[in-house]
């Protein structure tokens, strides 16, 4: 299949090009070897035949990706998820990927454990297993006992590889830009973007004391629920190199069908944990995939790997519940303003056109009246897909939540056919579009308006006082714009004093708000509720007389 078109633009030599340029020929080596060095065509490598036309198959693809080590291997797995920039046939193969590659003796491993734990880490621990229970291109897992009789695993990172990760992404960097320039259309799929989120992904699974912070923080959201285990940390035995946890004795979810357990209850865990993370905390697993999640003798689902991260703030909760709330409307058109609203924009965009592929997706997605009708991670993510054809983007955190989801539901449907993940999800669903109308949401929400509002006045004074004295010594400078049409210089005003009235109105609704917290309903609420009405019923009065007849 041919999907790239040769380069044609000589970028100069490889010593202006790249910072490692022994690593960069290892690249080219490779990538030629398996029919793809269109992708260096163009610079001059030593000894490096280049080809003019792509020459790859998804399986050559693959075995490039594998041979070039961690970097290249997580960035294709990366790519497996992006069915927008890539043929199916190539999404496929690039979901074989696997992370495995020859064990280090545990020797040259010590010596790290050394620096980072001192001479006399080994005196907390029984015994260590020199063979690795695990191994992948950024750590060796190995297992071990402390002196308490605890069985604990060692994460140990590989020597020298955040080195390797650094010169292999400053390398991928390049061809990105090079394959931009060839491809200039492919900005629309924003690769920049995906490849920044990929570099972070990275660096964060190289410090293991942000791991160790997750697995804290994991196991202090989802102690109390039944069925549901995070490894232990053992902080005095971890760095930013070294990762010890409490070793969770189970096997991959994939696995569980054929040792006999009670698939009906191993779905309703799993899906009750991801959804709890997704919806309830917003501090959800990042890779949340089947090699991730273990099932222990007792049925209960244990959660590994915490070290890839998503987190959602109250406000974008407050998005996505509006969002999935319009759905169930069936608001087509408040779905397309609010997911308009929450996005990037890089440039101006055609309203208009971007609002009709909206609708037209969600009517694609909506099929009845109830939440357990609704498949959320397809029409999320199906949204995110068509609003990058009109250059919105959605914000990273919502596009990894999107893809939680949608792992979350592909895991359910391909190994836990007993239990449906739209049903299951609904409870969650409800409680995040109704958690919008509890009286404490507007009661926060009078809170944080009255706070603003306060900042505003303690800073009026000083504001005025410097304002007086720039006229007083003449450093206020006024610029001036002719409007053309005195109508439009009417209607702008009109704009700007309803502007300034909402403020005030919002700013008395939290007075009231703030009043009825401290003393309940009494002088202080009824004066802001009453105020702020009597704006807000201005308000509606000038728009009718302004905009009734149009």
């Amino acid at each position: 299949m041919k999907f790239v078109r040769p380069f044609v633009k000589t970028v100069g030599s490889l010593s202006e090009t790249v910072r490692d340029a022994n690593r960069f020929r290892e690249v080219a080596v490779v990538l030629a070897k398996h029919g793809l060095g269109v992708l260096v065509s163009g610079v001059d490598v030593p000894g490096v035949q280049t080809d003019t036309e792509f020459k790859g198959t998804p399986q050559r693809l693959v075995q490039a990706l594998q041979e070039l080590g961690p970097t290249f291997i997580k960035f294709g797995q990366i790519l497996s998820t992006r069915p927008d920039l890539l043929p199916q046939e190539y999404l496929v193969a690039l979901q074989q990927l696997q992370d495995d590659v020859e064990p280090l003796s545990f020797a040259s491993l010590q010596s790290t454990v050394q620096e980072d734990l001192g001479e006399q880490w080994d005196s907390l621990v029984q015994s260590i297993e020199e063979n690795p229970l695990a191994t992948a291109s950024i750590a060796q897992v190995h297992r071990g006992v402390l002196m308490d009789g605890r069985q604990v695993v060692f994460k140990i990172r590989r020597p020298k590889i955040d080195a390797i990760i650094e010169s292999d992404l400053h390398i991928l960097r390049f061809l990105l830009e090079r394959f931009l320039h060839e491809f200039p259309e492919m900005e629309l799929f924003d690769p920049r973007g995906m490849f920044l989120e990929f570099e972070k992904a990275l660096s964060a699974e190289l410090d293991f004391v942000q791991e160790l912070k997750n697995l804290q923080r994991f196991n202090k959201s989802f102690y109390h629920m039944e069925g549901i285990r995070f490894p232990d940390e053992i902080e005095e035995l971890s760095s930013k190199r070294v990762l010890c946890m409490e070793f969770l004795e189970g096997f991959p979810i994939r696995k569980a069908r054929e040792k006999g357990y009670d698939m009906e209850l191993i779905g309703e865990r799993y899906l009750s944990l991801a959804y709890t993370m997704l919806f309830d905390h917003g501090f959800f697993h990042g890779d949340l995939h089947p090699g991730n999640v273990l099932v222990l003798p007792d049925q209960s689902i244990g959660v590994i790997d915490c070290g890839m991260v998503g987190y959602l703030s109250r406000e974008m909760k407050e998005q996505l519940a509006t969002l999935i709330y319009a759905l169930h409307r069936g608001d087509n058109k408040l779905i397309a303003k609010i997911f308009f609203e929450i996005s990037i924009k890089k440039e101006r965009i055609d309203y208009i056109a971007f609002e009709r592929d909206a609708v037209r997706v969600a009517e694609k997605h909506w099929s009845g009246d109830s939440f357990a009708d609704m498949d959320i991670g397809a029409f999320l993510l199906d949204l995110t897909n068509n609003a990058l054809r009109h250059k919105v983007y959605a914000p990273t955190a919502f596009t990894m939540f999107f893809k939680a989801v949608l792992t979350t539901e592909g895991l359910a449907k391909s190994l836990l056919p007993e239990v449906d993940p739209l049903k299951v999800a609904q409870p969650y669903v409800k409680k995040l579009v109704n958690a919008r109308w509890e009286p404490e949401h507007w009661t926060d929400l009078g809170t944080q308006n009255l706070l603003a509002f306060s900042s505003i006045l303690k800073r009026l004074p000083i504001s005025l006082s410097q304002l007086m004295d720039d006229v007083d010594y003449q450093r206020l400078q006024v610029t001036v714009q002719q409007v053309e049409q005195k109508k439009d210089q009417q209607a702008a005003m009109r704009r700007q004093g309803l502007l300034v009235l909402g403020l005030l109105a919002l700013g008395w609704l939290g007075f009231g708000i703030a009043g009825y917290m401290k003393e309940g309903v009494s002088l202080l609420f009824g004066l802001g509720l009453g105020i702020s009405m009597l704006l807000q019923f201005f308000i509606l009065v000038v728009l009718w007389r302004t905009y009734g007849d149009t």
